[in-house]
């Protein structure tokens, strides 16, 4: 009964509604993993890919190249745009309030800190989303007992506003190009006289719309060693930056991105599907080699319908014998070639082969493959 099920299932998938629909659920399973996956989506689509988009359809029977390369490029064209409207949409969700790492955390840039008793706190950006004419207001909490003993009570904190992640100065790090827009406010703060929380706000009209990131840092200096005490807040892992504000529309923020997504999903979702797909298609070729090899050493098969007792191409003459000595100066007839094993790593070759497929031994030398036991060949 399941052998039954399976096969009616194969054969549907090779109809033109099952393509479609294989087609269709291939795409909906990659978009689910894009979307909805968080920041590993990428590498789980990557499978899913390859099983919906290549495994399956093998296993149903449709193996031509074609509908196989095409069929992928179908998926990956659908996908991409889909998928960048949901990111799209998630971007104008605002980033929960930032904190800096407490007095004693090595800045690296504290992987899992809660922030206790953090310097910074609260560190926020509102609006979230608006125009390029939109005043926009950062604002956070200073906690000056949280400082460490021995420095200085003035302090400068600095407002970093970049389309670089976690950029705090025109000097671009590794994963930016020079020349971005970068704008840094500074504020003094004389805390001689405060030991509980102050609040503390910045506001700027950047005036250009995109995708902005941000960043604060607290510098002050030691009274005893002369040594400067420098503080971030805790950003996202990869940079250190904090998303927002998001300047623009819904479709001026997806057109901004859109390029740039399809890109990523054709680099790291096509480059695999297509790769294995070649190594497929190699595979199959060389099967195709084979088969065509052992037919050709087999000799020409007679026509189906001949009476019995008749040649292939006379009507009543005698056939010939099927076995037995050939007749005087006939040449001898060769014997089918069969599968040999290499001589020198004992791989199982195919017939007419020059090289070894494993180790490339050379098979038209004098010491050639010899032939596999009966019953042993594949």
């Amino acid at each position: 009964m399941a052998q039954q099920k399976s096969g009616g299932l194969r054969r549907f998938l090779t109809t033109r509604v099952g393509k479609a629909l294989l087609v269709a659920l291939t795409i909906l399973v990659v978009f689910a993993c894009l979307a909805y996956a968080g920041s590993d989506g990428e590498l789980i689509a990557i499978p899913a890919f390859l099983i919906f988009g290549l495994g399956i359809p093998i296993w149903a029977g449709l193996k031509r190249p074609r509908f196989l390369a095409l069929s992928g490029l179908v998926v990956l064209l659908i996908t991409a745009p889909l998928a960048t409207a949901v990111l799209t949409q998630e971007l104008y969700a605002p980033e929960p309030p930032a904190v800096s790492c407490s007095s004693s955390s090595s800045a690296s840039y504290c992987s899992g800190y809660v922030g206790t008793n953090a310097i910074l706190q609260n560190a926020s950006v509102a609006p979230y989303s608006g125009s390029t004419s939109t005043n926009f207001t950062w604002s956070l909490t200073v906690f000056p007992r949280y400082v460490p003993p021995g420095n200085s009570t003035v302090w400068n904190l600095s407002l970093y506003i970049s389309s670089c992640p976690g950029a705090t100065s025109t000097s671009p790090p590794s994963w930016c190009s020079a020349g971005y827009p970068f704008t840094q406010i500074t504020q003094t703060l004389n805390l001689s006289n405060t030991s509980g929380p102050v609040s503390v706000v910045f506001h700027d009209v950047i005036g250009e719309n995109g995708i902005w990131d941000w960043q604060m840092g607290l510098y002050t200096l030691n009274g005893s060693t002369h040594k400067p005490f420098y503080q971030n807040l805790v950003g996202d892992p990869l940079y250190n930056g904090i998303e927002g504000p998001v300047i623009g529309d819904f479709s001026t923020t997806y057109s901004s991105i859109v390029g740039g997504f399809y890109f990523e999903v054709f680099l790291f979702l096509g480059g695999p599907f297509y790769l294995v797909l070649l190594v497929y298609l190699l595979f199959k070729n060389r099967e195709r080699r084979r088969q065509d090899s052992q037919r050709r050493a087999a000799g020409p098969v007679p026509p189906t319908g001949s009476p019995p007792g008749t040649a292939a191409g006379g009507s009543g003459a005698p056939a010939l014998p099927a076995s037995g000595p050939p007749s005087p100066g006939a040449p001898p007839v060769a014997a089918p070639a069969s599968e040999r094993a290499c001589p020198n790593c004992n791989a199982v070759v195919y017939p007419n082969e020059t090289k070894c497929w494993k180790c490339g031994a050379d098979l038209t030398s004098g010491s050639s493959a010899a032939p596999l036991p009966t019953g042993k060949a594949s």
